[in-house]
């Protein structure tokens, strides 16, 4: 079968989804101008939009309107970025200086508000704007929520489940809930189906995160472009500690959290690295990984075959990860 879009296809998408953020991006002020650039210009997959394409397609919408929600969808992901990178000190994004680093703190939270607003001010422009409001505006309060949540909880070992989850769906999962509901209301789909493309919009926002996490413990230093271990060092609790934490023995639970305290350490990452090989975590959450992934591409299968199709089940098989022994 013929490839839905190949990469000069794909280029083509990202390429429109740039004009069109470029043109619902005012530019009244000279800062404003430079955010227009940092979210056109800085890169970035255009994961969350071209997510919301592709159910499009699937669905067997042939609408324009889809550019638009998918460029919305993408100016609330580059607006919480420029607060995350205030809130977290990160000096750098994708390579390039933060836009706080040149813009200062104020400009830059100022900016991801305007950029919020001016995806919500388009949207009302829309046909289906006012069914979309409620869907981008939970995503609006969840992103408030999990961002929030992290902040109180960061450094604390005591981190659980229950609060992990909840940041993952603020800060990652809600927005391609809505990239995928976005989709059904579009196509004009039934409540009980808009719920489904819903649920599983949120399920892959949550693959997305859970695998990071995984690799941010477990991937070698090429692959990630950065050091491992880094959300440990930094503070995060995330769900590979999680597991390990509620896995382990009191002596050795206690040894871990000995361990976080003094994270910076030289001995700390060889340490717990040793505590995830001897509970055999590595394994049994890469094959976790492999099984929600099978659960979403089986979701999938269930539509009529088609190019789309084949493209959402291959883009789904590459975020598999290597089940070794630990």
């Amino acid at each position: 079968m013929k490839t839905f879009l190949d990469k000069t296809g794909r280029a083509a998408i990202i390429k429109k989804i740039d004009r069109r953020l470029g043109a619902i991006i005012g530019d009244d002020l000279p800062v404003f101008t430079d955010a227009r650039k940092f979210v056109v210009k800085s890169g970035g997959k255009r994961i969350r939009p071209l997510t919301h394409y592709y159910f499009c397609q699937l669905l067997g919408y042939s609408g324009d309107e889809w550019l638009d929600v998918g460029a919305i969808g993408e100016l609330i992901h580059a607006a919480s970025l420029l607060h995350d990178d205030v809130i977290d000190l990160s000096d750098s994004r994708r390579g390039l200086p933060a836009f706080h680093v040149t813009e200062g703190n104020k400009r830059t939270i100022l900016t991801g508000d305007f950029l919020l607003a001016c995806g919500l001010d388009h949207l009302q422009s829309l046909p289906h704007g006012f069914q979309l409001l409620g869907v981008f505006t939970r995503v609006i309060k969840n992103l408030s929520v999990g961002e929030i949540l992290q902040m109180e909880h960061e450094t604390k070992f005591e981190t659980d489940a229950t609060i992990y989850e909840r940041i993952v769906l603020g800060k990652t999962a809600s927005l391609f809930g809505a990239m995928t509901e976005g989709a059904g209301i579009l196509a004009g789909v039934d409540a009980a189906q808009r719920t489904r493309l819903r649920d599983f919009g949120l399920r892959m926002g949550r693959l997305f995160q859970v695998r990071d996490d995984y690799l941010d413990y477990f991937a070698a230093r090429e692959k990630l472009g950065k050091e491992p271990f880094a959300d440990f060092q930094r503070g995060l609790v995330t769900h590979p500690l999680i597991r390990l934490r509620e896995e382990l023995k009191a002596k050795d639970r206690k040894r871990l959290q000995s361990l976080w305290k003094n994270r910076d350490a030289n001995e700390a990452v060889e340490e717990v690295s040793d505590l995830f090989t001897r509970a055999g975590l590595k394994r049994r959450l890469a094959i976790e990984i492999e099984e929600e992934i099978h659960a979403l591409m089986n979701y999938v299968r269930a539509f009529p075959v088609s190019g789309v199709r084949d493209e959402i089940l291959s883009t789904l098989s590459t975020l598999l990860v290597p089940v070794t022994q630990d």
